[in-house]
């Protein structure tokens, strides 16, 4: 082709940003993924955590009772509050992963404007070309024409 693409900078401006967005999705699917299975861990060891009573493993002492109750209610109020801050962050994670993609759809959208123009453009130059390459052919022919008359 003989006549270069104008935009052809911004092409490449665009699949640029194209390639850092995407880049930037895969990022943020990844941090939404690992809250995810931070979650769900953390709800499996919440279900998992049993009351047992301590009078069954020998301790028949009412204060041991007492505080063996006490550090079982705190242990399982913990991992609750855990199970909340990762839902949080899950939140979190899911609401960046989303702007992630809406951004590289954005920047996906852009870049192929400008492929399409370029493409365009292509058609152009070749049927161009097949122009002057089909007058020149017309030329010829003519002149063969014209020196077989004479």
């Amino acid at each position: 082709m003989s006549r270069r693409f104008p935009l052809a900078g911004l092409l490449r401006t665009r699949a640029l940003a194209e390639e850092q967005a995407a880049a930037d999705l895969a990022r943020a699917n990844r941090a939404r993924d690992e809250a995810a299975t931070a979650v769900r861990t953390a709800r499996t060891q919440l279900a998992g955590l049993e009351f047992r009573d301590p009078r069954l493993q020998g301790e028949e002492d009412g204060s041991d009772l007492a505080r063996s109750w006490s550090a079982m209610v705190a242990a399982r109020a913990s991992l609750a509050a855990r199970v909340q801050e990762l839902q949080t962050a899950l939140a979190v994670a899911e609401a960046r992963a989303d702007g992630a993609s809406e951004t590289w759809n954005r920047a996906r959208t852009q870049a192929s404007m400008i492929e399409r123009l370029r493409d365009r453009h292509e058609d152009e130059v070749v049927a161009e070309e097949l122009r002057a390459e089909q007058v020149v052919l017309d030329e010829a022919a003519l002149r063969r024409a014209t020196e077989e008359d004479q």
